[in-house]
């Protein structure tokens, strides 16, 4: 193994405890779908070395946020599917309204729904400041691998001679 992948494969680590560690501190662990789905892999190429992550796919959504839009509705269960599961997982603790009635789950499921269709979601960019956390210090280290592998590359070619 060389020292640039051994480096990496310390990157890839540190990278996927550091943002579950960040989404756990933001409050934004619910079911544990995305931080049960994360994984990292240092995968060497015949010209590059790549440290690939995989997600659940609503990671974006949460990266990024959404545009304003309507969300899957059930016709026969009149309500929001995705949305009750997740308010009954968070658990989402329903305020009063302003005449003091306290929502259900269903009705505070369309309220939310609505609010996502009128103004979308925002993002919270937990990756993106994971990795620019994560990433100055392992730059140094990746250029003294680097370093160390061309050294051994050169004094191997130079025993061959």
């Amino acid at each position: 193994m060389t020292e640039l992948k051994k480096v990496l494969e310390d990157y890839a680590k540190d990278i996927r405890e550091n943002y579950k560690d960040v989404l756990a501190n933001n409050d934004h662990i619910a079911s544990k779908n995305l931080v049960n789905s994360i994984r990292t892999e240092v995968v060497v190429g015949a010209t590059a070395y790549e440290v690939t992550m995989t997600l659940a796919d609503y990671w974006k959504y949460i990266e990024y946020g959404s545009k304003p839009h309507w969300l899957p509705y059930d016709k026969t269960e009149h309500t929001f599917p995705d949305l009750l599961k997740w308010i009954q997982v968070k658990p989402v603790i329903p305020r009063p309204d302003i005449n003091g009635k306290i929502p259900t789950q269903k009705q505070l499921a369309f309220l939310i729904a609505r609010k996502i269709a009128d103004e979308g979601t925002k993002g919270t960019h937990d990756l993106q400041k994971t990795k620019d956390n994560i990433l100055p210090w392992y730059r140094e280290r990746i250029s003294q691998a680097l370093g160390r592998d061309m050294e051994k590359y050169i004094l191997k070619i130079m025993r061959e001679k």
